[in-house]
């Protein structure tokens, strides 16, 4: 049988389907396909992944794609395929006014697969010298609905912030009109909430079954997930119990590590496990990529099938992707991650000067996209 790749002696991890095993991963015509039933294969460029773990390729939820249309935008296929990244979502860079520029310009012409959330406000997040208008009486209804009929299939619905911050005197009106609209449209809310002048019992109302709220782990007072205690408080776990989704979105500042590790040790692993990425915290001290942040829960205690599927299954799942992307079954897009787990101390500090230590990280090895060899790190030389 004729492939044009296969990937042989890694240890592959598919929680999708529930793989944890050694095994041979075969590709042709850009999909992941069944072994051959004789055994043999023919034409193929053999990679040997012994001592690799070989991963569907990764998905970071929570990015800003917008390059050259905002200050916060990103290059998409230059940070995300070096680092085993294969497809991405956008978090509401973009608004009515110019999330089709975003999407005709940049988003239509990357290699990996994005999608995204429109925001709610007209200008999306641009730039940090002015902040987005919340005002819900200013929100483009019209547009919005043009916007879901054309771009159907990218849209996973909207997102919008509320925090002292961002949405300020208006606390969570920003959010119930939000909401009234996702009801509207048959979409998700993607929730950033910082600052918060609500505690999350009231956010937690108001949102719905598959929504997401994103930086679960900020600290910044003390309307967290802790609500000033010792402990995750009962309303967070009945949020969950209600379907909704929690993404880490970690970003330079929207993290405590000493919420996540309290966190951990009740077992509360995020259900996305994501960067916020942006122009200007790419590849920076406190936020250096996904593979980074995997690297840091991984040492904090979250175990290795839930960080894989909370960057594979769970992401594509909502992007209603299954069965595409985050999985390595025949199929499947050959969308490929190989990386190694080496030994490289190094520190993470948050903005409040907690420091977490790690002595093991992931390293880049191997990426391919629909089967096309997208990254290779000059150190992996296992091809035959």
């Amino acid at each position: 049988m004729k492939y044009d790749y296969v990937i042989q002696n890694g240890y592959v991890i598919d929680p999708a389907v529930g793989t944890e095993t050694v095994k041979s991963v075969y590709i042709r015509n850009n999909r992941i396909v069944e072994p051959p039933v004789d055994g043999t294969v023919e034409d193929a460029v053999v990679i040997n992944a012994s001592g690799c773990l070989v991963l569907p390729g990764l998905i970071d939820f929570h990015t800003h794609l917008g390059y050259q249309l905002s200050d916060f935008g990103l290059n998409p296929d230059l940070y995300t395929l070096p680092n085993g990244i294969t497809a991405a979502v956008d978090a509401g860079s973009g608004g009515t006014a110019n999330f089709e520029g975003m999407y005709q310009n940049v988003f239509s012409r990357a290699m990996i697969t994005i999608r995204s959330f429109l925001n709610v406000a007209a200008t999306g997040i641009i730039t940090e010298r002015y902040l987005e208008n919340l005002d819900p009486s200013r929100f483009d209804e019209k547009k919005m609905a043009l916007l879901f009929d054309r771009y159907k299939d990218v849209l996973l619905g909207f997102k919008v912030r509320v925090g002292r911050n961002t949405s300020g005197e208006r606390n969570l009106e920003p959010l119930k009109r939000t909401v009234e609209l996702a009801e509207r449209f048959q979409c998700r809310v993607c929730l950033h909430a910082t600052q918060l002048d609500a505690g999350y019992d009231e956010i937690f109302r108001i949102m719905r079954k598959g929504d997401i709220v994103c930086h679960i782990f900020q600290g910044d007072n003390q309307n967290n997930i802790l609500g000033g205690s010792d402990h995750i408080e009962d309303y967070v776990y009945e949020g969950r119990e209600k379907g909704i989704l929690f993404d880490c979105a970690c970003g330079r500042v929207n993290y405590s590590n000493q919420i996540m590790k309290t966190a951990f040790a009740e077992g509360f692993w995020p259900d996305i496990v994501s960067t916020d990425i942006i122009g200007f915290s790419i590849y920076g001290p406190k936020i250096h990529s996904l593979l980074s942040v995997m690297s840091q829960y991984l040492a904090m205690g979250m175990p290795l099938n839930d960080l894989v599927r909370a960057v594979t299954a769970t992401p594509a799942h909502i992007m209603g992707l299954s069965n595409q992307i985050g999985t390595l079954e025949p199929g499947a897009k050959a969308d490929i991650f190989i990386t190694k787990l080496v030994e490289n101390p190094m520190d993470i500090t948050d903005k409040f000067g907690r420091t977490v230590h790690l002595n093991m990280t992931f390293v880049p090895l191997l990426t391919l996209k629909e089967g096309q060899l997208a990254y290779r790190n000059i150190q992996f030389d296992s091809f035959a």
